[in-house]
């Protein structure tokens, strides 16, 4: 019997990928069988909690056929017994099992979300560099976001520790917006322009990963099927149908409705997946400090004061007082 916890040490098992493989659900765990030479012998493979091993069966005989991994076990036939059963063995670790090089909490977190919501896997690109990766959008072709090692220092911090890292697609015009060089950066070895990088070392929430990963997704093309609203998203909007006539709030304050006052920039990703800007009124939020956005996404500059003004609302220099027009819940 052999032991595949030694082919396992850098990887770990995609269970999804397992029935589609031919797996069959047993009591302990999985397993499956596929016969080689003939049908003369059959390889089975099992898959446990605790125990992942494999082994070859003389059918004639129904035991197991042991000298195939004996080393010192020579010959024409054994050799090609040996040799069929590794190519079972290599296309089981092809197909069912990826790269464990991710260690942090947050990047598990990131490539089980993706995993389950778009069905995309982390593709190694570079064999001399086998803690990069990158997931391409099945529908375009484009990379979305990358997962990789550096250390902090690479991203202008006074740190030699390594980390792990995403880079993600963000609009062109609110890379500054998001930006903070302390979590977010401009993009290490991709488009400043277009991309940014995140430290995955739950230092930015989780939530807002996944919103901005579900952005990243989106802007590379999207999916064939009509754009998702996220949990967050959804509640962002609904909220926006509270705010009374005459009154905005802030990115911050929608954050804080949300509970959690670290979803700010969340709170702005989901306005811009705003689907109806007349149904909802995403025109009156501003920043913390009154400040209307530089272009607004629903017509562009001036649109925003514009509308704002309609409703009563003074703006001067592209600001709005919040000692008097923040809504109070």
């Amino acid at each position: 019997m052999r032991d595949l916890n030694i082919y396992l040490k850098k990887s770990i098992i995609k269970y999804n990928k397992l029935s589609n493989f031919g797996f069959s659900k047993v009591e302990s765990g999985y397993l499956y069988k596929e016969p080689i030479l003939d049908g003369e012998f059959e390889v089975q493979i099992f898959i446990e909690k605790d125990k992942k091993n494999s082994k070859v069966i003389d059918i004639e005989s129904n035991e197991e056929y042991a000298l195939v991994d004996i080393e010192d076990a020579v010959g024409e036939f054994i050799g090609t017994v040996r040799s069929e059963y590794d190519r079972v063995i290599n296309r089981f670790l092809n197909e069912c099992t990826q790269k464990e090089v991710f260690k942090s909490k947050q990047s598990k977190e990131l490539i089980k979300y993706i995993s389950e919501k778009y069905g995309d896997e982390l593709e190694f690109l570079w064999e001399k560099f086998d803690d990069n990766a990158i997931w391409r959008n099945k529908n375009s072709k484009k990379w979305y976001a990358t997962l990789f090692c550096i250390t902090a220092d690479k991203l202008g911090l006074d740190d030699n520790n390594r980390i792990e890292v995403t880079n993600m697609m963000f609009q062109k015009d609110r890379i500054d917006e998001i930006v903070n060089n302390k979590t977010i950066f401009p993009a290490y070895h991709m488009n400043k322009r277009s991309w940014i990088t995140i430290k995955l070392d739950d230092e930015v929430d989780m939530d807002m990963v996944y919103e901005l990963i579900d952005n990243s997704y989106e802007l590379s093309g999207g999916s064939k099927d009509k754009k998702e609203i996220t949990d967050i998203t959804k509640k962002v909007l609904d909220y926006l149908l509270t705010i009374p006539e005459g009154k905005v709030v802030t990115y911050g304050q929608i954050a804080e409705h949300l509970g959690n006052k670290g979803l700010s920039r969340a709170v702005g990703n989901a306005l811009h997946k705003n689907p109806d800007g007349d149904k909802y009124p995403c025109y009156k939020v501003v920043n913390n400090k009154g400040e209307l956005a530089e272009e607004f996404v629903f017509g562009g500059i001036n649109i925003q004061k514009q509308r704002l003004e309609k409703e009563g609302i003074e703006v001067k220099n592209n600001k709005v007082d919040l000692n008097k027009y923040q809504w109070e819940e």
